[in-house]
């Protein structure tokens, strides 16, 4: 099939799946590099999408502007189906990733960080991190097929996940209940449909931390996930390629996705918010900065 085609059959998803008019989705269906093909598989159940999500949102939160080598939340490659999901993690951020996704009671924190219920089976080069409350699980494993090495518990934490799966605490049952039944402005369909599908797109996602090899991520609160970056693909071409393959369907047209300037835009009214910067903010220091988060992993 031609580019062209290709260009006009975006156009028209894009215009149909969103509130644009034709001549601007015309204008980001050129501005995707990719063709248009099957959509990536969402997960088929809403406890699975759930997981997903949270963990997408943990990952965000904790990582913000520590990325490496090009790959946010520390994901490098994505095998999803309807069931479950397979996630390729960046070797240099594997264990960090563990960290910040496995259960501990922080006290100096004074709560919970990690996915509450989030236990794990397996050993050795492939963890299955799965929850405690539903039969939802991601597949984890480092793209050198090395040794995953689990977290030990640093001063003032409390290893939850260590605790067998039905020996969770109130505190760790009440957190969990908090993300299903969250008093955020989000819809939350579309939050975990979203940050499901965020992190199941991780060759897309990964285009905003390929220029420096690393980008800056966080949340506001639990309806939200904010991706920012400077150098290389436009708002308008990031959010091309995304609705190539799949990002807004379903999501009610409306607000499926809004451009706020030609450097931020809102998916899911507000649930993904996408900034680019008007200019590099690194320049030639960027390695620099590449070389104090490595020292950062490795203290």
């Amino acid at each position: 099939m031609s580019s062209s085609r290709n260009t006009n059959r975006l156009a028209k998803k894009i215009r149909n799946q969103t509130s644009l008019t034709l001549s601007t989705a015309s204008r980001l269906a050129r501005q995707a590099d990719v063709y248009l093909g099957p959509s990536v598989a969402d997960a088929a159940e809403p406890h699975q999408r759930r997981l997903e999500a949270h963990m997408a949102h943990v990952l965000a939160s904790g990582f913000q502007d520590r990325q490496l080598n090009g790959a946010l939340l520390g994901v490098r490659e994505a095998g999803p189906d309807g069931r479950s999901l397979e996630l390729t993690l960046e070797s240099d951020m594997a264990d960090e990733v563990l960290r910040e996704l496995l259960p501990r009671f922080d006290h100096d924190y004074g709560g919970i960080r990690g996915v509450p219920g989030l236990r794990i089976r397996g050993n050795g080069n492939r963890l299955v991190l799965h929850d405690a409350l539903s039969p939802a699980q991601v597949t984890v494993a480092r793209s050198d097929h090395g040794r995953l090495r689990l977290p030990s518990g640093r001063e003032g934490e409390v290893l939850l996940w260590k605790r067998a799966p039905g020996g969770l605490s109130r505190d760790e049952r009440q957190e969990a209940e908090e993300w299903v039944d969250s008093a955020c402005s989000a819809d939350l369909r579309v939050r975990d449909l979203l940050m499901s599908r965020i992190l199941r797109r991780p060759r897309l996602v990964n285009r905003t931390a390929a220029p420096h090899g690393f980008a800056n991520c966080y949340t506001h609160h639990s309806g939200d996930l904010v991706i920012e970056w400077c150098c290389g693909d436009t708002v308008e071409a990031l959010c091309a390629n995304l609705l190539a393959h799949g990002i807004a369907d379903g999501l009610p047209r409306g607000n499926a996705v809004e451009f706020l300037s030609p450097h931020s835009a809102h998916l899911g009214d507000r649930t993904v918010i996408l900034n680019r910067h008007s200019s590099c903010l690194y320049g030639t220091k960027a390695w620099d900065v590449v070389a104090y988060i490595k020292k950062g992993y490795g203290s």
